[in-house]
């Protein structure tokens, strides 16, 4: 083989071990994939997992449980726990149980559980629209305040007219609830309320 053939086989191969190199440390830096809500089948039956932050996993919207991810494994603990393999094919995520099964998780959007219809706890009356449209009274009766709701994460924003009152809620998937921080317009106490889908 010529000096030439050789340099030039060389150059291809250092060239693939750095693109290799370079998509694993790419794929290493995506470990944030993982962070997300997943939906696949498992058991004949819909199996959700939600991911928070580092340390909390939610499993069927239900069971909240710590957990601890490597690039290829996790290991979730609490009231119950399990063990896995995964990985990534395209945007999906394969989860591999103990006993063999590769169950096909599809990313969904963050907590994307509706949250519109009707809510009620502490006093208070809530219906969410689907278009973001909201309102409220108290449970005794009364007018309703109109306003709006926004959520791009776990934090719901409501804004209610005519004082631009703010309401900042995080959904409780265990408890299936919105938990309240009410923030009076003019710097009052803040009031606390928790509400359960009615």
């Amino acid at each position: 083989m010529r000096p030439r053939d050789v340099r030039m086989r060389t150059l291809v191969a250092l060239a693939a071990v750095v693109a290799l190199t370079a998509f694993r440390v790419m794929d290493d830096q995506s470990g944030d994939r993982l962070m997300n809500r997943w939906v696949g089948i498992h058991d004949g039956r819909q199996w959700w997992i939600d991911f928070y932050g580092d340390t909390m996993l939610v499993v069927d919207d239900t069971l909240v449980l710590g957990f601890r991810a490597t690039r290829d494994s996790l290991i979730a603990y609490g009231d119950t726990s399990f063990a896995v393999s995964y990985w990534f094919v395209r945007d999906r995520l394969l989860v591999q149980t103990v006993e063999g099964e590769i169950v096909t998780m599809a990313p969904q959007d963050l907590m994307a559980r509706p949250l519109s219809g009707e809510w009620r706890g502490t006093g208070i009356q809530l219906r969410m629209d689907r278009g973001g449209g909201a309102r409220w009274r108290q449970v005794t009766g009364g007018p309703w305040t109109w306003g709006e709701w926004d959520r791009r994460t776990r934090t719901i924003t409501f804004t209610w007219l005519p004082d631009s009152t703010i309401w900042t809620a995080q959904y409780d998937p265990p408890a299936a609830a919105l938990l309240f921080q009410e923030i009076p317009p003019d710097g009052g106490p803040v009031i606390l309320h928790r509400a359960l889908r009615w």
